[in-house]
């Protein structure tokens, strides 16, 4: 059994690159690795960028930098200067944990550090309505055609919600209709004639804000 574990001892250290015979090499020397990111906190959509940087003595630090969200993972080479930059993935609204981790590319010459936690706080991203009004005759239907956008390229999902009401008669119409595209279009039948009131609310999702819009229009007499 002896000369089995003498064996096994001596195969390990031929694949680290030991010279047989040789002392046991000291432990790698440690590093240290510190994270900065763009901002801590931001909107849904919203770009942030982690930068990493790693310190070791003997320098320079050579290997990689993984960036942590949660259970997503960014890998990025380390440059010259030590410091590795990236864009982090997209997440979701809430609060999130951000580490980096340096892998050095020889083990037995550098030691792998990772960097304090830093905490990434994502909140609502805001909604942009553009309303138009089709059909604007006594005698062809009317119909309310909704656009929503978030910001940052993102796009809204969830209700919209229609009110219109005749300014003579008080008469009141109202829609409400599920939107996953992020564009509805709201049918409100022939109207009578006369001045209008139009009052359009996006509901929100949990990604993205409630926004609301309000105006007036004309149905004129064919």
């Amino acid at each position: 059994m002896h000369r089995s574990l003498v064996a096994i001892a001596s195969t390990v250290l031929l694949a680290a690159g030991a010279v047989p015979g040789a002392p046991a090499s000291a432990t790698a020397p440690p590093t240290s690795t510190t994270l900065v990111l763009s901002t801590t906190t931001s909107a849904y959509g919203q770009s942030v960028t982690a930068t990493a940087t790693v310190s070791a003595k003997p320098g320079p630090p050579q290997g990689d930098v993984v960036f942590s969200v949660d259970a997503s993972t960014v890998k990025a080479n380390l440059g010259a200067g030590g410091s590795a930059t990236v864009i982090l993935p997209d997440v979701l609204v809430g609060q999130h944990a951000v580490v980096a981790t340096f892998v050095p590319q020889i083990p037995a010459e550098q030691e792998g550090s990772t960097s304090p936690a830093q905490t990434w706080v994502v909140s609502q991203a805001r909604t942009q309505l553009q309303v138009r009004v089709i059909g604007k005759g006594a005698r062809i239907p009317t119909s309310v055609q909704v656009k929503a956008a978030g910001d940052f390229g993102t796009r809204p999902t969830g209700r919209v919600r229609v009110v219109i009401r005749h300014l003579g008669t008080g008469e009141t119409r109202r829609v409400t209709q599920l939107d996953a595209s992020a564009v509805a279009l709201t049918g409100l039948g022939r109207l009578r004639k006369g001045n209008y009131r139009l009052r359009v609310t996006y509901v929100g999702d949990s990604q993205h804000l409630r926004e609301r819009r309000s105006g007036t229009f004309y149905v004129r007499r064919r």
